[in-house]
């Protein structure tokens, strides 16, 4: 009984580790870029892959298959999310600007819902709704950079992310395969960086990093449509790689775009 014990005790801990430093590895990446830079990294699956992983390895592939879609289809909801709050924090406080954004992705959950039945009904909407809500999303001003993050607050970061991937590997099996995917797409982190970024730097600043979130919802939901196309054939580690270079790619292309749309926008 003891041995049994301590190897679930090892095993939450590796898991805890493993998801905190994928977590503290992309937060490095993104300290010292710019505040679309820091919002395409916000998007990227650094929750949902270590969930996927502990979800393949402890209930089935095929269950980490239907979150991975269901993930797929929160993106449509968290675009709505980003879109709302980045409109009403142009004139409101960072607390109804989050109750804003969450009401905008409470009202996209029923169609996320619906589409999370199929992988291809699951990309159209997550592929719409990111799109609506980037043409949607305000054109603010670049903003004066402030100071980075310091490691204690991007540790406190990796905390947050290793215990939401936990919580939802443990329950997935419970709740279902989209909730699943919505509970490790829950914008906890990205809504704790927007609201600190709008109570320090103004709604500018925390508009620019919604908006290089939205980009990065791409790559998010690329993400998990290549693991959930290639996790049956090739099994689950082959597939979470894949699906992190495809959702890299398309980062990199949104991060591509942002330059372009700058030189297009009209002179203030």
């Amino acid at each position: 009984m003891g041995v049994v014990t301590w190897t679930g005790a090892m095993d939450w801990k590796l898991k805890a580790a493993l998801t905190g430093a994928a977590v503290l590895m992309v937060m490095a990446v993104m300290r010292w870029g710019g505040r679309r830079t820091a919002g395409l990294a916000a998007a990227l699956p650094i929750i949902t892959a270590p969930t996927l992983g502990w979800l393949s390895h402890e209930s089935s592939v095929a269950f980490a298959v239907e979150a991975a879609i269901g993930s797929v289809a929160a993106c449509a909801m968290l675009a709505a999310f980003a879109l709302c709050y980045a409109r009403a924090a142009r004139v409101g406080g960072a607390f109804a600007a989050l109750l804003a954004g969450l009401a905008g992705a409470a009202l996209t959950a029923l169609p996320a819902e619906w589409a999370s039945g199929q992988l291809v009904d699951a990309l159209a909407v997550a592929f719409l709704g990111c799109a609506l809500a980037r043409a949607a999303m305000p054109d603010e001003p670049v903003v004066a950079q402030g100071r980075p993050a310091s490691p204690l607050s991007m540790g406190a970061v990796a905390c947050v992310a290793s215990v939401i991937s936990l919580i939802a590997a443990s329950i997935g099996p419970s709740i279902g395969g989209f909730a699943t995917g919505l509970v490790s797409s829950l914008p906890l982190i990205t809504g704790a960086v927007a609201m600190a970024e709008h109570a320090t730097a103004g709604h500018r600043a925390a508009g620019r990093f919604l908006s290089g979130y939205v980009g990065g919802l791409f790559g998010k939901a690329m993400f998990g449509c290549v693991f959930a196309v290639l996790a049956p054939l090739t099994g689950a580690p082959l597939a979470l790689l894949s699906g992190c270079l495809a959702a890299a790619l398309m980062s990199a292309l949104q991060w591509r775009l942002g330059p372009l749309e700058a030189m297009a926008a009209p002179a203030p």
